[in-house]
């Protein structure tokens, strides 16, 4: 693995149940310039893997951004309407963006997330993480794959959606954004309550083919992304107010062991689940002044419901928190 930053296999194993592909990478970095100073990793940390929900952080601290910009206001309201409603549990009528950006984290709310994803822009959103982090994908809202997952869109995905997933996957960047704001703009002629019914024939059903978890949902690799949360989450490019919002939200993400070893000042944490995936991402700062980011990836789990998936968490977090510990001791 060539890497300018020393790095070293794990040499914890992971906790019983864990199944499937993981990669795993933590790193310790210098806490003004956010550069990597030693690293951990587990299996192929360079392997491009779906994120599930652990994008919503890049969308929360895009939007606040857009508040130090002038551009919105932390009161600035959002209305869910059929068309923009994703998945899941949501936000009924109408939601300042502070409210939006704190489901989106702490609760994991799908359309909040999109909302204020649409707000932002998608392909704007796309070019910038595409230029801050090229291992990095964030091209589609959660109801557009989810949607196209489903079969949704056959227009765009073409009849047999797998194959159609593949040759999204394949296509060159801007040729893949062009398909991405397609399946966006047709994502919204569906209903949430739609999308998520046919989800459920579609994962319980023959159509299902796990490679399109990595060609339509967005990905990065566990390292890369690592790096990115490193430079996102401390919320070092926003004013004082809006950084204080980000850190104060993302404190309340999942997931931190509910009494940590670590002494910590903050702990910044986002999760993500699908089927047969678990994504855990977050960065700490601790008590003597260093600054800590990891990213946990594992999908073609044996344990394919999402909630069973979570499950895991727990027992995952406590894995992270050693494996942070076994990098403080290293200095």
């Amino acid at each position: 693995m060539d890497s300018a930053v020393p790095i070293s296999p794990t040499g914890l194993p992971l906790p019983a149940g864990v199944t499937g592909r993981v990669n795993f990478y933590a790193a310790e970095y210098q806490p003004k310039t956010l550069t990597p100073i030693r690293a951990v990793f587990l299996g192929r940390p360079d392997d491009v893997q779906p994120l599930a929900s652990l994008f919503k952080p890049l969308v929360v601290q895009r939007a606040l951004r857009d508040v130090d910009a002038g551009r919105l206001r932390l009161n600035t309201q959002f209305t869910t309407t059929a068309a923009n409603r994703s998945i899941e549990a949501y936000p009924a009528g109408a939601n300042s963006l502070q409210v939006l950006a704190r489901r989106a984290i702490f609760l994991s709310d799908n359309t909040a997330s999109d909302l204020l994803h649409l707000a932002y822009g998608p392909e704007r959103l796309a070019r910038e993480v595409r230029q801050d982090s090229p291992c990095t994908s964030v091209l589609l809202t959660t109801k557009a794959w989810w949607a196209a997952q489903a079969g949704l869109i056959p227009a765009v995905m073409t009849p047999e959606t797998a194959a159609g997933a593949r040759l999204y996957g394949a296509q060159p960047f801007d040729q893949r954004l062009q398909t991405a704001q397609s399946l966006i703009a047709a994502s919204q002629k569906r209903t949430g309550p739609e999308v998520e019914r046919q989800l459920d024939l579609y994962f319980h059903g023959p159509a299902y083919a796990p490679d399109m978890e990595v060609n339509l949902q967005n990905t990065s690799t566990a390292r890369a992304y690592t790096d990115l949360m490193a430079r996102t989450l401390p919320g070092q490019s926003l004013r004082p107010a809006t950084r204080a919002v980000l850190r104060d939200i993302m404190s309340a993400g999942c997931c931190r062991p509910a009494a940590p070893k670590l002494k910590t000042t903050y702990w910044a944490a986002k999760a993500g689940s699908g089927w047969g995936i678990l994504t855990l991402t977050g960065y700490v700062e601790t008590a003597d002044g260093r600054a800590f980011a990891y990213t946990y990836l594992n999908d073609g789990s044996v344990t394919t419901d999402a909630e069973e998936m979570e499950r895991q968490i727990r027992p995952v977090v406590a894995w992270i928190e050693q494996n942070l510990s076994g990098l403080k001791v290293l200095r």
